[in-house]
């Protein structure tokens, strides 16, 4: 668990350590992140909220070595805004519309995270065997009864999430 600057986040990552990372070096999200609307009331349909995140966390990625690929990536990049408390076990409570049948096959070894409201949660897939090779979260994002939007506390939670990504395309 980490703290930053006077804020209470927290924040957590965990590695499938079956997860074959040595060739890829490309990444894209998936389908959810750019589509308009989250059909369930537990997540955050702030579609300018999404963009903020789909940047930070593609600053990460790229400074990590990996470049963006949007028709074939090696890795696949999703996460969810959750408005509520809840309980992730493996992938299930992301909702129905997280994964295309093309972007996830399995889970290995899910580990189950309670998440409070106002919590991002972040997942990486290798597109070619569908499996989790990564999840991070950051939770107490809340500002007062709704999601803290400031751009600047946004980058901050990703980059705090992405400290616990041990993964790099460039080898540095």
């Amino acid at each position: 668990m980490a703290s930053c600057s006077g804020n209470s986040y927290k924040v957590n990552g965990v590695s499938n350590a079956n997860a074959n990372m040595d060739e890829n070096t490309t990444f894209g999200f998936a389908s959810q992140v750019d589509k308009r609307l989250n059909p369930d009331p537990l997540f955050s349909n702030d579609l300018v909220l999404k963009s903020e995140i789909r940047d930070a966390v593609t600053h990460e990625m790229e400074s990590r070595g990996f470049t963006k690929d949007k028709s074939s990536p090696d890795l696949v990049v999703n996460f969810r805004v959750f408005e509520e408390a809840t309980q992730i076990q493996g992938l299930e409570g992301l909702g129905d519309n997280y994964w295309a049948d093309t972007e996830i096959v399995d889970v290995d070894n899910p580990e189950t995270v309670n998440l409070k409201e106002g919590s991002l949660m972040i997942h990486i897939v290798d597109r070619n065997t569908g499996k989790l090779i990564w999840q991070g979260y950051a939770s107490g994002l809340m500002d007062g009864e709704v999601f803290g939007k400031d751009k600047n506390k946004i980058t901050e939670a990703v980059s705090m999430v992405f400290d616990t990504y041990n993964q790099r395309a460039d080898n540095l």
